[in-house]
């Protein structure tokens, strides 16, 4: 059995020393590729990709590793324990030399997250969580809002999706905002500074498996756009959608999500 004692405080400093090195290659010029899907992947990437597996294996070799710039091997099916990894999360962002990209650590048991961070190195903001124990920022426990009225929300969205779900102008949400790191939209949420977010394009485990569980510490929900259930290292690692809210406005943003869906 894992003896998870600790473990939180070593994945803090590891993604600590990780940002460090992020930020050496923030705001510089940097080699990039495009990957098969179309995506871009810098140099950073891969070096704090390199950087953590080196870092969390120490802390227990025999745990199994699914990262966004690792090749997927599928033993992990099998494995206990699996760390899932975003080496950058928002590398566009990061590549624009925008302040919004995280980096992202979960470990996950019985295919749930049970230890996470989500940490912006530029603002120097790093979220945790250990299920059972609360959601924190910079060690400080933090809660989702008290928002109840829909039309009083803030929404971290992109304007097509927004305005998708979000056609009465009446119930309309007052705020929308954007950024490129899906860990750190859902954090926002866990913080308090947003209330929901919505994503009708589809996340893989390395997106939101850190911030599910930070979201649902601080009190907040989170599923697919038809409210089923988020499970990681299953065979099929991409998920179709995601909503993420507060407990309170969940149920009616999933409402308006479904028929908006079902009218296109």
């Amino acid at each position: 059995m894992l003896h998870k004692e600790g473990m939180l405080d070593t994945l803090k400093q590891s993604v600590s020393k990780a940002g460090d090195l992020a930020l050496e290659f923030f705001g510089k010029d940097v080699d990039i590729e495009i990957k098969k899907d179309g995506s871009q992947v810098s140099a950073a990437d891969h070096a704090v990709n390199d950087l953590l597996e080196q870092e969390l294996s120490r802390l227990d070799p025999s745990i199994k590793w699914l990262s966004e710039e690792s090749p997927v091997d599928d033993s992990r099916l099998n494995a206990p324990h699996i760390w899932i990894i975003d080496p950058i999360d928002g590398t566009r962002g990061f590549l624009e030399n925008k302040p919004d990209w995280t980096i992202v650590a979960a470990l996950i048991e019985e295919n749930r997250p049970v230890l996470s961070v989500v940490y912006n190195p530029v603002k120097s903001e790093l979220f945790s969580a250990e299920a059972g124990k609360g959601a924190f920022l910079n060690d400080k426990k933090i809660s989702t809002s008290t928002t109840t009225d829909l039309s009083k929300a803030h929404i971290i969205s992109s304007k097509g999706h927004f305005n998708r779900v979000f056609t009465e102008e009446t119930q309309k949400p007052s705020t929308r905002t954007w950024n490129s790191s899906m860990a750190y939209r859902i954090a926002r949420i866990a913080e308090g500074v947003a209330d929901a977010t919505i994503s009708l394009t589809p996340k893989n485990d390395w997106d939101i498996a850190a911030a599910h569980l930070i979201l649902e510490e601080a009190g907040g929900q989170m599923s697919t756009h038809l409210g089923n259930t988020i499970t990681y290292n299953n065979q099929e690692i991409r998920h179709p959608s995601v909503v993420a809210a507060t407990k309170s406005l969940y149920k009616p943003i999933i409402n308006k999500t479904e028929q908006a869906i079902k009218q296109n």
